[in-house]
C-alpha cells in the first residue's frame, strides 16, 4: 500500500501544462495564423512589399496651342509612393518637359507640359494616350481629351 501512495504522490508533484491550457494556446495560435493569411490574401499588408498600383481617375484634359505648347492635367490614384520619370504622347515623338513627379498614396493631380512643334497638332474633341514611365519600371497609359 505504501508504494501505491508514493506513486500517486509522485504523479501529482510533476509540473506541466494542463490539457485546457494547451488547448487554449493552440486556439490562440490558430487564430493568429488565420488572421495573417487573410491579411495577405486581401492585400491588407500591402506596405510590407510589392509595387504600388497607379490608375487614372476619369479622363484627363489637354489644352494649349501650337504657339504656346500643350498642358495635360491628369488625376491618378496610387496605392503607394512612386515617381513618374517620363511622359510621352503615344504615336508621336513628343515628350513632356520636367516630367518627374512623386505620387503618394491616394489621388494625385499632375500637370504635364508638352512643347509645341514636332509635328503634333491635336484636333479638338479628340482623345490621345499618354504613356507614363514610373520609377518601379511600370508603364501606365492614360487618356486625355483635347479641348483646345
Amino acid at each position: 500500500m505504501m508504494s501505491l501512495r508514493k506513486a500517486l504522490k509522485a504523479k501529482r508533484s510533476k509540473k506541466g501544462l494542463s490539457g485546457a491550457v494547451t488547448a487554449l494556446i493552440l486556439v490562440i495560435a490558430s487564430v493568429i495564423i488565420a488572421l495573417v493569411v487573410v491579411g495577405f490574401a486581401f492585400g491588407l499588408f500591402g506596405a510590407l512589399g510589392g509595387t504600388p498600383t497607379v490608375t487614372q481617375v476619369g479622363t484627363g484634359s489637354l489644352t494649349g496651342s501650337p504657339s504656346t505648347g500643350y498642358t495635360a492635367t491628369i488625376v491618378l490614384h496610387s496605392t503607394g509612393t512612386v515617381q513618374i520619370e517620363s511622359a510621352s504622347i503615344v504615336g508621336t515623338n513628343v515628350s513632356a518637359t520636367g516630367a518627374t513627379y512623386t505620387l503618394s498614396a491616394g489621388p494625385n493631380t499632375i500637370t504635364l507640359s508638352f512643347p509645341s512643334g514636332n509635328g503634333f497638332t491635336p484636333q479638338p474633341g479628340s482623345t490621345y494616350q499618354i504613356s507614363l514611365g514610373l520609377s518601379d519600371g511600370a508603364t501606365v497609359q492614360v487618356a486625355v481629351s483635347y479641348t483646345g
